[in-house]
């Protein structure tokens, strides 16, 4: 194939905030080199980037593929924020926005709402049961808190689960909540049919090019699945995608993941399901060293610091990069104690890291280990939510950092946690540059490394993306501004002129079963 020449622009390598070059030569997908000289690039087909700002293709490193393609297509976000406030903005806005997305549906279908932000709702409390039968019509309903750790469901949706609905609210939240999403999932999945599938693909796919995103790290599998068909659907597709997806399996028996290894890049295990050491702040569920300020009780680690122990052991023997959900300090410091009994030295990956000690802290720095944050949620939180002030107190706040990771060379990476909030990874940088703690705030550099040059460490493939170099992927996107000078709502309100995969524009995808049908046709690559 023909080389190509990139030239007239203004590209970004990520070496350091300077590290500048006009013009990049490209073949197979790859850089072959920068600045050529017209000899080196005799024969290539010239590209005018007309004097505009090139950068690496961003990484989200945090996602779970399957549930935000699944609410692509089918879901409905219950809450929004618009207007400076959330809405809607009590129980009876919720209904008539159940209500209206319920009708959409067939009596057989299943309702799914996501995005639901109880503590700026007035009753500050999910839908009961009964409530959720009256608004979806005896249909069967799942309806999940904003940080994906509690959910409401309906009578049909608990007798479909074999859970008697009798005496029983319908709100889940904890262990309860967790060990139940596998069956959840395949629920969901068995009713999506092939248009559906198509649709929420397709979005992902125009989501991640309008935001600049060329790869991401899927958490995704559900060990309460028996045979997990869901997960390995996703699986198969994902090794079809246009953008490079690197998967993550959510099994702590790591004999479950075995199938599927042949299938990786390399070796990856865990992330949030049976991986999660606890749950969220919203929930109460959050394993934090002191008492939330407003319940005055502390919630436990999901499991034993042996049971942690033996599972870490086995996966960092058989070669697994372990990935593991935890949000407060005791939860950090099970996972992290954990992984310092490995001998292996490989990097892995605490997923959140929300509030550490300073003993976890240089803990994580010494070994090396990689970090997987949100800001963007803590940023809305501070404006909107204000969840944290009423739940932590001002101890337990003091925890939260993002500049001292850096501070102490720790890899940080930004990520979404999508469906959990956005894919936007704008709005994530927007939450690095105005952290929670405004001490502990980057710059707009140091925010986009966070996306770059991090999250390609932390998949061990940095010597394959993140930076635009000699022998590195052809993934940028472009812009007529300096990211670099942007105010932190700039940059959060930031969106690339375009974005190239391998060396070529990224398509639209049109979301047609025939277009699904395709993928199949194509030869797989690693995930």
């Amino acid at each position: 194939m023909r080389p190509i020449l990139f030239t007239d622009g203004l590209i970004h390598t990520m070496e350091s905030e300077e590290a500048v070059a006009s013009a990049m030569l490209v073949e197979n997908g790859r850089i072959q080199m920068l600045d050529p000289t017209p000899e080196q690039a005799k024969g290539a087909r010239v590209v005018s980037l007309a004097g505009r700002h090139v950068y690496p293709c961003l990484i989200d490193g945090h996602v779970h593929l399957l549930y935000t393609v699944v609410l692509l297509a089918a879901g409905f976000d219950v809450c929004r924020i618009a207007d400076g406030k959330v809405l809607p903005e009590d129980l009876e806005g919720v209904e008539r926005e159940i209500r209206a997305f319920a009708g959409t549906k067939a009596p057989d279908e299943i309702v799914v709402g996501n995005q639901y932000i109880m503590t700026a709702i007035r009753e500050h409390r999910l839908p009961s049961r009964e409530e959720l039968d009256d608004w979806c019509g005896g249909r069967a309903a799942v309806i999940y808190t904003i940080d994906g750790h509690a959910s409401a469901l309906s009578t049909a949706m608990l007798e479909k689960l074999g859970i008697d609905p009798r005496g029983h609210s319908g709100v889940l939240a904890g262990e309860a909540h967790e060990r139940i999403q596998g069956r959840i999932t395949d629920l969901i999945a068995a009713g999506v049919t092939p248009g559906i599938l198509a649709k929420g693909i397709a979005a992902f796919h125009n989501l991640c090019a309008d935001f600049g995103i060329s790869c991401v790290g899927a958490l995704d599998g559900n060990g309460d699945s028996e045979k997990d068909p869901t997960t390995k659907l996703i699986f198969f597709l994902a090794s079809r995608f246009d953008l490079d997806v690197r998967f993550y399996l959510q099994y702590m028996d790591i004999e479950k993941a075995q199938p599927l290894r042949r299938y990786q890049s390399r070796p990856r295990s865990g992330g949030c399901g049976d991986w999660e050491m606890d749950g969220s702040i919203g929930a109460h569920s959050a394993a934090f060293s002191r008492p939330y300020r407003d319940t005055g009780s502390c919630a436990p680690t999901y499991f034993t610091q042996e049971q942690v122990d033996a599972a870490v052991r086995e996966a960092d023997r058989r070669g697994y990069q372990i990935a593991s959900h935890a949000i407060g300090d005791l939860a950090v410091e099970r996972i992290v104690r954990a992984l310092g009994k490995t001998e292996s030295g490989r990097m892995h990956r605490i997923e959140h890291c929300e509030f550490t000690s300073d003993e976890m802290m240089e803990e994580i720095a010494r070994r090396g280990y990689a970090v997987m944050a949100q800001p963007g949620y803590s940023w809305i939180d501070k404006r909107y939510l204000h969840t944290y002030e009423r739940y932590l107190s001002p101890e337990t706040l003091g925890q939260m950092r993002f500049a001292d990771f850096l501070r102490r060379g720790i890899c940080i990476c930004g990520s979404s946690d999508s469906p959990v909030q956005s894919l936007d990874p704008w709005l994530q940088m927007l939450g690095m540059t105005q952290f929670y703690r405004e001490e502990e705030s980057v710059t707009p550099y140091e925010a986009l490394r966070c996306y770059t040059v991090h999250p390609a460490r932390a998949l061990l493939e940095e010597k394959e993306r993140g930076m635009l170099l000699a022998g590195m992927r052809a993934d940028f996107f472009t812009s007529d501004r300096d990211l670099f000078s942007l105010s932190p709502t700039e940059l959060g309100d930031f969106r690339p002129l375009d974005t190239w995969y391998g060396g070529k524009p990224a398509r639209r995808w049109k979301g047609t079963p025939a277009e699904l049908a395709g993928m199949l046709f194509r030869r797989p690559k690693k995930v």
